[in-house]
């Protein structure tokens, strides 16, 4: 019996005893996921299997550890790298409760933790919250994915702080009273012209139904169509033929006003590798009836808040051609924002969202940010693996100093 064979036994020992006698866990769904409260995790592995893990460039390879939070049992999972640059010693992880022993940890069968290497921790977090605050207060039924910030101890060695993101999976549907056996799709977009059934088979109806560009391609990659623009006369594909049939179908199948306020977040963070401005790095939810429609939640909210990203279009990305600027639009932001009545619901929203008493309104922005700093700086401070820009103090008066510039460009656009 080699050593991991046999640690992995002597984990399951474990495990079996922690599920029959330990009390519980310190946190609950959705509480693990205070934005203004940072837990202490934990995970024991064999120091080879870590190395392991720290050096797989396929994020494939899955070890055995022990995971607990401080003041927990330690309970048996698996553990492997995600695909993000490591940060010495500190790499995105994914934390699999469920692969080994039958169980959940505070409501999750997942745990996605981000080490920030696009930008950093703290602004990726901070778009997290603002997509949170954005459902909470805006009347549709946009329901993004939580997150919050954690310390991670790796065999008792401090690795930093890394944002814990609420894995969409049928778990996620389950907790918040959205699944139906048979009658619950959930679809991930990782990448542009692309997408991936994840719960429920075979697709679903909406998915059937929205079978060209950008909703849907081909085969060959490819887009069946372009939306407003027609095509799809050679793919057996029906499109709709004007601005006001598109508009009609996507209203039917679709909750659009739960669509155009992730865009409208997204916008507002600039983040450029999201749902309408680049087609990718966004799950979808489709349902069975005739009533409920489609959902799109966010995913990966890495590139954000950057520099002078703060003057962007909410339109789409502005590029300079023979001395002048256009604007260069992604197929969803060509068919949607361009749509004349979507466009006028995408500006109201954006309105919204920033005006007085609104959940992106700039003074509730930099209350946050103030609170948030006095919770993080410890641990930021304390990170041997920091890639923050300067001190953490001037992390977030950057980050106030954007939200400001960024509000007030959004306003020229809005014609305020």
């Amino acid at each position: 019996m080699n050593k991991r064979v046999r640690m992995l036994a002597q984990f399951l020992v474990l495990a079996f005893f922690a599920i029959n006698t330990s009390p519980g866990h310190a946190y609950e769904w959705p509480g693990v996921y205070n934005p203004l409260q940072v837990i202490t995790l934990n995970l024991d592995m064999e120091p080879g299997d870590w190395s392991a893990v720290k050096a797989d460039s396929s994020y494939t390879l899955e070890v055995p550890a022990q995971f607990w939070a401080d003041g927990e049992t330690p309970i048996l999972v698996s553990v492997r790298r995600k695909s993000a640059d490591a940060l010495g010693d500190k790499v995105s992880l994914k934390i699999d409760i469920n692969e080994y022993v039958k169980q959940t940890w505070s409501g999750l069968k997942k745990l996605s933790l981000e080490n920030g290497d696009d930008v950093d921790v703290v602004a990726e977090g901070f778009a997290w919250y603002l997509n949170r605050q954005a459902a909470a207060a805006y009347p549709s039924n946009y329901t993004p994915g939580l997150a919050a910030w954690v310390r991670l101890y790796v065999n008792g060695e401090y690795l930093g702080v890394y944002l814990n993101v609420e894995q969409p999976d049928k778990t996620f549907l389950k907790n918040r009273n959205i699944y139906t056996k048979g009658q619950t799709w959930l679809y991930k977009a990782s990448d542009v012209n692309g997408y991936e059934l994840k719960v429920g088979n075979p697709d679903s109806p909406t998915t059937t139904r929205l079978c060209y560009s950008p909703f849907a391609v081909s085969s060959d990659g490819g887009g069946k169509g372009k939306g407003k623009k027609g095509g799809g006369s050679n793919t057996g594909c029906a499109v709709p033929e004007d601005d006001a049939a598109m508009a009609a179908e996507l209203n039917s199948l679709i909750d659009m006003d739960s669509m155009l306020t992730q865009g409208a977040v997204s916008a507002f963070t600039s983040g450029p590798d999201a749902l309408f401005s680049k087609g990718k790095n966004f799950y979808y939810i489709d349902f069975g009836g005739e009533t409920a429609k489609r959902l799109y939640i966010p995913w990966d909210l890495d590139s954000v808040f950057v520099g002078n990203s703060a003057e962007g279009s909410i339109y789409g990305s502005e590029k300079k051609k023979r001395g002048r600027i256009v604007l260069s639009q992604s197929p969803y932001e060509e068919v949607i924002l361009n749509n004349p009545e979507f466009r006028a619901r995408y500006d109201q929203i954006m309105a919204n969202l920033l005006s007085i008493g609104g959940p992106l309104q700039v003074e509730a922005q930099i209350a946050f940010l103030d609170d948030l700093e006095m919770v993080l700086t410890s641990a930021l401070q304390d990170d041997p693996n920091n890639n923050i820009d300067g001190s953490v103090a001037g992390r977030f008066a950057s980050l106030r100093d954007w939200v400001v510039r960024r509000a007030a460009n959004i306003d020229q656009q809005l014609g305020n």
